[in-house]
């Protein structure tokens, strides 16, 4: 992967104008996804197995949603769980203490924001909501494969780089940068974490008539993380997002 990152820095100089937007690769994204078609009537569960290149050492990702907003996470570490996120869709919106070892009442601008990072539909689900300016950047051919770029930047967050295959439309690298050097301590300390170098979309599954990743890596601080998920419809029940 790390060649991978490589080839696509050597072909930036190579990005060319394409009769296509921005607006219009991303949103056949969005469609291939079909995320709308998620059952009112059913709560989607999610296991995704996060390894360490070269250790043992697993987390594992819990994740219910139930359309249109509900959803609930956990991040367990062998019997011990270290990160929890919680909201009914409505004004409740919990936050899980490890250090303190109980659920409390988050914020619902920092809640969002943290949340953000586990939610399988990704960054680009509803950017129009979210603040997100796109920019179409072109396509780049990578061995073989035409790859369309796009740009999208959103206040306080690092600018990101897609990379969509031409040929299936689906979303298959994304790379963050801090692009403004001014303000490239003050936004790490605000967001707590560097930019992720790279995160690889190996493999969608369908599920209903959806498609959710199943399986990605990704790298942050020279750390490479490989993500394995697997999920089914179970009957809905909205208790699991309205308790601790």
């Amino acid at each position: 992967m790390k060649r991978l990152i490589a080839l696509l820095i050597m072909a930036s100089p190579l990005w060319v104008a394409a009769q296509d937007t921005a607006e219009a690769v991303v949103d056949r994204y969005l469609a291939l996804l079909n995320y709308a078609a998620l059952p009112d009537d059913s709560t989607l569960v999610m296991e995704t197995t996060v390894t360490f290149h070269g250790s043992t050492d697993t987390f594992t990702l819990r994740r219910w949603f139930a359309p249109p907003t509900m959803m609930r996470v956990e991040v367990w570490h062998g019997d011990t769980l270290t990160t929890g996120f919680c909201t009914n869709g409505g004004s409740r919106h919990r936050e899980y203490s490890r250090r303190q070892g109980w659920w409390f009442d988050a914020a619902h601008s920092s809640f969002h924001q943290k949340m953000d990072a586990y939610d399988f539909r990704g960054a680009l689900y509803d950017w129009r909501l979210h603040g997100i300016e796109l920019d179409y950047r072109g396509i780049v051919t990578l061995k073989g494969e035409r790859l369309h770029v796009v740009r999208a930047r959103q206040e306080n967050n690092y600018t990101r780089y897609y990379f969509f295959e031409e040929r299936s439309g689906l979303l298959v690298l994304m790379q963050e940068k801090n692009e403004d050097a001014a303000d490239n301590e003050k936004l790490k300390q605000m967001l707590r974490v560097p930019p992720i170098e790279y995160k690889a979309y190996h493999e969608y599954k369908p599920v209903g008539g959806s498609l959710v990743p199943s399986e990605e890596s990704f790298m942050r601080d020279g750390i490479l993380d490989i993500m394995h998920t697997t999920m089914h419809f179970e009957a809905r029940n909205n208790l699991i997002f309205n308790q601790d």
